[in-house]
Order: C-alpha cells, then structure tokens, then sequence
C-alpha cells in the first residue's frame, strides 16, 4: 500500500476547514426570521458539499478519483451561487470560493486521481 499523496491530506484540511467556516455563515445567516430560512439552507448546502469534499480526500474513500473532481465544482459553483445570491457576508465567500478552487486543483491532480483509483481497486 503506497502512503496517502500529500496533496490528499491537505485537501481534507481545506474541506473541513471550509466546512466549519461555512457553518459560521448559516449561523450569520439566520436572524431569527422565516425570511433568512433561504439564505440558512444555501450555507447549509455549502457546508454539507465542503465536508462531502473533505470525506472524498480521505484514505478510505468511497467515490472514484474524476468524482472528486465533480464534488469539489460543484461544492465551488454553491458557492459562487452563494456569492451571487449574497448568502453570506461577501469575504466569508470570498475565502470560501478560494478553498474551493484550491480544492479543485487537488483533486484534478493526476497523482490524486490515479492513487484513489488504485486503493479502490
């Protein structure tokens, strides 16, 4: 068994990471009103995608190596959503999208790909 690609490791950081400071934004999100029940979901979705992201760069993975890659877009294109649609303080998103492109970039690494797939098999 070859050792866990570093870029895996930090890539799970950044996911927990990012899904801990988008748990922040669904508590600044809510302001005790069924209006901001939206804005809560939204932050919620991109909470749950940036842990979805982070359980796609462990050891034991349980998705192929191109589906992280799709994990982690769309977890940035919620975000971009969120950024549009002024779901949260605007440099919460900011840093955000920024994990989120990093995270793209782990993922679509070649040795990432190639070392989920072979655990997999």
């Amino acid at each position: 068994m070859t050792p866990v690609p570093k870029k895996m490791v930090f890539g799970a950081a950044l996911g927990l990471i990012g899904g801990i400071i988008a748990m922040c934004a669904v508590a600044a999100a809510w302001d005790g009103t069924p209006d901001s029940m939206p804005l809560v979901g939204l932050n919620m979705l991109i909470a749950c995608m940036f842990f979805a992201v982070a359980g796609g760069f462990t050891k034991f993975t349980p998705v192929q190596g191109s589906t992280i890659i799709v994990l982690a877009a769309v977890c940035e294109a919620a975000v971009i959503l969120s950024i549009l649609y002024e779901g949260s303080y605007f440099w919460l998103n900011l840093i955000l999208a920024v994990i989120g492109a990093v995270n793209i970039l782990f993922a679509a690494c070649p040795t990432v790909t190639s070392w989920v797939d072979a655990q997999r098999i």
